[in-house]
């Protein structure tokens, strides 16, 4: 799948989970379920964008290699990413 559909998925199920957040209010576990999803689609929202800016040339590989450690170390302090074994 190319990178500019990928974006448009991920766009769009941020809108449709923002939008059922509001309408879940009170469902506590549901509620959770999709901040939880709404955390993933921003994380691979962030991804697709750095990749993207690999492709069209705005960072080279060195950089995006560098990016992607960062983002890991980042995911890694809030629990979002695990040490792989």
């Amino acid at each position: 799948m190319e990178t500019r559909e990928v974006a448009r998925r991920v766009a769009a199920e941020i809108e449709d989970v923002l939008g059922t957040i509001t309408l879940v209010r009170g469902n506590d576990a549901l509620t959770d379920r999709l901040f939880e999803q709404l955390v993933d689609l921003l994380l691979e929202h962030t991804l697709v964008e750095l990749r993207s800016q690999l492709a069209n040339g705005a960072i080279n590989a060195r950089q995006y290699g560098e990016e992607l450690a960062r983002l890991a170390d980042q995911c890694r302090a809030v629990g979002l990413l695990t040490e792989s074994s």
